[in-house]
């Protein structure tokens, strides 16, 4: 085990870091590929719809008989992240109640050991339920953002089981935490949780066959944005020529020092930039006010491997020209090319930013463009109501 102190120091030698990325892209890349190559080999033997039927059995069919407003609770993780349209929409979408500590703070994140938290975040559940019982307010769906390794999933079985509440998982990166640790035998990422919930939201559409090959209903559920938070602000000047937002490593690194490189000026947010952290209520201006909202696709230290990200939803509804790594699932959700643009590698970044800061006409277009594309069609509200739909049309006769 190498000491924390030690670790730090080696990360300050270019090298030892350079060759720790490559190392941690290619094990990342690794267990992807393993895990493909071993969903292929199984058999699709059920429906997404057939499933869920016999998982939720009388359950969903309680829901959809229900009169009156949706009892829903959210388990979430990241409060600045959440409150930019996940628990908004759920507001607008019944009586929301969300998961707190029992000091009153919100999300997952005690301090203390993955083991510690664990447990704790279950022992906290299982009481806010019966508190909830107590005063007549049982949720109908529990939706979370959760791995094993926060929340012993057993609580969840638990829950449907006492409550008959139907248990909903969203999942944004199931490319690469889909298992994660294995601790005692169990898998503490969303593959531990699969036992024991109804349905698995998942941001990466291959995963939905990962989730079905295992008894699992899940559908493709990419992430989105909320257009009471982000939209354009024509009342404030594009002072921004490049904005991101995000944690200093890796290819993002790379990227915003070669575009200042090429003389192009680079607001950036997030650990380890000069800038710091920026407050969640000015994300959507430092948008609004930029010519270029950029995007990195990446997952952790890959430079060619790629996951969806609410950047990519927010920096489009911004009413902002929208930049972002050239990932295939883009396609299914964008015009690309006409609603937003993608890139290649840094030198292409580089290139498609002077491109466009000299063709002004033609990156507004495309700005506006993704701008309707994201309000019509990637909004959080609308995510939900569709999911509703879907839970309402499975027949469980």
């Amino acid at each position: 085990m190498i000491p924390l102190q030690l670790k730090k120091r080696l990360r300050n030698i270019p090298s030892i870091y350079d060759i720790n990325a490559k190392w941690k892209a290619f094990l990342t890349k690794k267990v992807y590929t393993d895990t493909v190559n071993y969903y292929s080999r199984k058999e699709l033997k059920e429906s997404c719809s057939i499933l869920l039927a016999k998982r939720t059995g009388e359950r969903l069919n309680r829901l959809k008989e229900l009169k009156s407003v949706l009892n829903l609770f959210f388990i979430g993780t990241d409060e600045q992240q959440d409150r930019n349209g996940i628990i908004q929409a759920l507001e607008k979408l019944g009586d929301l109640t969300y998961f707190t500590r029992s000091d009153g703070s919100y999300g997952q994140n005690y301090p203390g050991s993955p083991t510690e938290r664990r447990v704790t975040n279950s022992k906290r559940l299982r009481e806010i339920f019966q508190n909830l019982h107590l005063t007549g307010k049982i949720p109908d769906v529990l939706f979370a953002q959760t791995w094993a390794g926060y929340i012993d999933p057993r609580i969840f079985s638990e829950i449907r089981n006492t409550y008959g509440t139907i248990i909903i998982n969203i999942a944004m990166d199931d490319r690469h935490q889909y298992w994660g640790k294995k601790v005692n035998g169990e898998w503490w990422g969303t593959y531990g949780l699969i036992p024991h919930i109804d349905l698995a939201l998942t941001a990466a559409p291959e995963c939905t066959d990962w989730y079905l090959k295992e008894g699992c209903p899940a559908i493709f559920f990419p992430e989105a944005s909320d257009p009471d938070i982000f939209h354009p602000m024509a009342n404030l000047p594009k002072i921004h020529e490049v904005s991101f937002v995000g944690a200093r490593y890796g290819i993002r690194e790379k990227v915003i020092l070669a575009l200042r490189k090429a003389g192009i000026h680079v607001t950036a947010y997030g650990s380890g930039w000069e800038n710091g952290r920026l407050e969640n209520k000015e994300v959507p201006i430092l948008f609004a006010q930029s010519k270029i909202v950029l995007g990195v696709g990446s997952i952790g230290y890959c430079e060619d491997f790629f996951a969806l990200k609410i950047r990519d939803f927010d920096g489009p509804m911004s009413g902002s020209f929208y930049l972002t790594d050239d990932n295939p699932d883009l396609y299914s959700l964008y015009d690309v090319g006409k609603e937003i643009m993608t890139y290649r590698g840094v030198k292409n970044c580089v290139d498609r930013v002077l491109y466009y800061f000299k063709n002004e006409k033609q990156r507004e277009t495309i700005a506006f463009a993704g701008y309707n594309r994201a309000r019509q069609h990637h909004t959080w509200q609308i995510r939900f109501e569709e999911l509703i739909k879907f839970l309402s049309l499975v027949n469980n006769k």
